[in-house]
């Protein structure tokens, strides 16, 4: 039997994905602007958050039947979508190859083909092509995290919140420390914190905290965050310091939780339901193609100035547009559901008024 979607999650996600899209979409903007942009919401905590709360959920029962259910749909999920990615990625890698041999920045990138399978650590594309691929970090540490998830939830069913405690902890070390290590272990032990502080949500921890408590972690959290930044990369995005936007992100989560019951019935007005529940349907598919439809109008438009820079945003949705239209039932094939399509008006029989009062 389906469960019941949960409208606050659905939301989240939502207003995640178009935060991070935005964002991808402006990164080519030289202007301070777009800088203090980076600052509103951080949308890659939120987007962990609700995944460690819908993996809680699916984890519900912690039987190994279960267990191996919830990696199976997982997995089909994040690795198809993933796998038409690729093979359109390296299908232009080899393309280019092809036409420019003299050139090695077109090289095929046979050393990182595996990861293009199963990618536990960033996928790479050809060098001339390395913008393409910079957002998937989010994938591999994403798989790292669902991976672990039932016994980091298990522990947090033991002793509650130590799991992201230790995370938090861990990640904060090596960015505090400056520890040289691989990216994939920085984000997947930062993010993870993010990620399991979502199982608190499905618990019911954080909602039974009382409300002033959650307005002093999030402020607390907000001013650490900016005053790291301010320290370690003033004037400059809050990406630049995963450990200040973790904290931002992780102050904005718990904001929202304070803010339940008033996003709640935002959510649930049939114009905003509309757009969540289309964007939910192609979160996945349009945070991959995303950064392609960027870098592909970018390309085109090359801009310097304002009025080319709102041809190349402009372009760049137009693009993506298309991405979500070709590759989005790539997605649903992979969810196993069928695209839904808006049901036609109902037109009333000729001769007959409709009654305004029931309407």
């Amino acid at each position: 039997m389906a469960r019941a979607r949960d409208t606050f999650l659905d939301g989240l996600r939502a207003v995640s994905v178009v935060r991070v899209v935005l964002l991808h979409l402006l990164q080519h903007v030289q202007h301070p602007l777009v800088a203090n942009f980076s600052f509103l919401m951080p949308g890659m905590p939120l987007m962990f958050f609700v995944s460690g709360a819908l993996a809680a959920a699916g984890l519900a029962k912690g039987d190994r039947e279960t267990r191996f259910r919830f990696w199976r749909e997982r997995a089909r999920r994040l690795l198809v979508p993933f796998w038409a990615f690729g093979a359109v990625m390296l299908g232009l890698c080899g393309v280019s190859a092809l036409v420019w041999r003299a050139d090695p920045a077109y090289a095929f990138p046979f050393k990182t083909l595996v990861l293009w399978i199963v990618p536990l650590a960033g996928p790479q594309v050809s060098a001339a092509y390395d913008d393409l691929d910079w957002h998937l970090w989010f994938l591999s540490s994403l798989i790292l995290m669902l991976g672990s998830a039932p016994w980091t939830l298990a522990l947090h069913r033991r002793v509650p919140f130590a799991g992201a405690l230790a995370f938090l902890a861990a990640g904060a070390a090596i960015e505090v420390a400056r520890i040289d290590v691989p990216g994939v272990v920085r984000n997947t032990l930062l993010f993870g914190a993010a990620f399991q502080f979502g199982f608190a949500y499905t618990d019911g921890r954080i909602e039974r905290a009382p409300r002033s408590l959650l307005v002093g972690i999030a402020g607390m959290l907000a001013i650490f965050a900016l005053l790291f930044h301010a320290d370690r990369s003033p004037n400059a995005m809050i990406h630049a310091q995963p450990l200040a936007l973790l904290s931002l992100g992780l102050g904005f989560v718990v904001l929202w939780m304070r803010l339940r019951p008033f996003a709640v019935e935002l959510f649930e007005r049939e114009r905003c339901r509309g757009w969540i529940q289309a964007i939910n349907a192609r979160a996945y598919t349009i945070f991959l193609w995303g950064p392609i439809a960027n870098d592909a109008a970018g390309r085109i438009v090359r801009p310097r100035s304002g009025l080319e820079y709102l041809v190349e945003f402009a372009l760049s949705l137009a693009l993506l547009a298309v991405c979500v239209r070709v590759f989005g039932p790539v997605e649903d094939w992979a969810a196993r559901r069928k695209a839904k399509r808006p049901a036609p008006p109902v037109l009333p029989a000729p001769g007959v008024v409709p009654d305004r009062a029931s309407a």
